[in-house]
């Protein structure tokens, strides 16, 4: 059983090989936040459109000057992107955020501007910001076998207080095979049960305004914020977000189809 947010003792950076780290500074911060302060530059080394390549990920904390330098784009403009939209004015092949704020989380990639050519971008990078000493992330990879009573459980502990903690639980299967991962489980199916044995069924309420958040809005902001690597759109990886207050809970994972595979159980906690 781990304790999802009263454990506060480890910073989890994960950085893919096709990504270099060195030190860089540049741009005006506030001079009392100055000698705490890191420098991270990253670079991403894949070319626009060369191969299809998983994003990388990586997680700051609050502070941090950020430089990211896109691929050579052989001196065509270029737009940089956060959650697929441009961001304005950041058409430079280097990309600083001189104060990182949590704000700043996000999926980050730059493409060529190029009028008579159909835009391809760059490798993804999802930035996650937090404070040192969080529990960002806990996941189990496993296998689960075609039998209707096969599955995987996985217990977890929630400390938290007011309306509850925002945790999203992830059950990857098909965009396993993305990373190589042979015989992905097709179709998992996530349930998760309180300390009662009964289904957690909690949720979160959004207002019926124009341009306001919906759920999917806010699950997409969310995983980017925690740091989360991006499944492609329509597949059938299980995925929840749901406020939990104090208590023992259990996620559940079996198979939806009758087939067996192997599946990554994921633990978010939303900063």
């Amino acid at each position: 059983m781990q304790a999802v947010q009263s454990l506060r003792v480890l910073l989890v950076i994960v950085v893919s090989p096709l990504l270099s780290i060195a030190a860089f500074a540049q741009g005006p911060i506030p001079a009392a936040l100055e000698p705490n302060r890191g420098e991270t530059s990253l670079t991403l080394d894949i070319g626009f459109g060369i191969r299809a390549v998983p994003p990388s990920r990586v997680t700051v904390p609050v502070g941090e000057t950020l430089r990211l330098t896109g691929p050579a784009s052989g001196g065509r403009p270029v737009q940089w992107l956060k959650n697929g939209r441009g961001i304005p004015g950041a058409t430079n092949n280097a990309l600083v955020i001189p104060f990182v704020t949590s704000a700043d989380a996000g999926t980050y990639n730059v493409t060529v501007v190029d009028p008579l050519a159909l835009s391809v971008p760059s490798q993804s990078l999802v930035l996650g910001v937090g404070p040192t000493d969080r529990l960002l992330n806990l996941s189990t990879r496993a296998i689960i076998g075609a039998a209707a009573d096969q599955g995987f459980v996985s217990g977890f502990v929630v400390t938290a207080t007011g309306g509850g903690k925002k945790i999203i639980l992830r059950a990857v299967g098909p965009s396993l095979a993305i990373f190589g991962v042979a015989n992905p489980l097709r179709a998992p199916v996530l349930r998760i049960f309180d300390g009662n044995g009964k289904p957690y069924e909690a949720g979160f309420t959004y207002a019926a305004v124009v341009g306001g958040p919906t759920y999917e809005s806010d699950l997409a902001d969310s995983l980017a914020r925690a740091g989360a690597f991006p499944v492609p759109a329509g597949t059938r990886d299980a995925v929840v977000m749901l406020p939990f207050v104090s208590g023992s809970y259990t996620a559940q994972v079996t198979s939806g189809d009758g087939s067996g595979g192997t599946v990554l159980l994921e633990i978010y906690e939303v900063p």
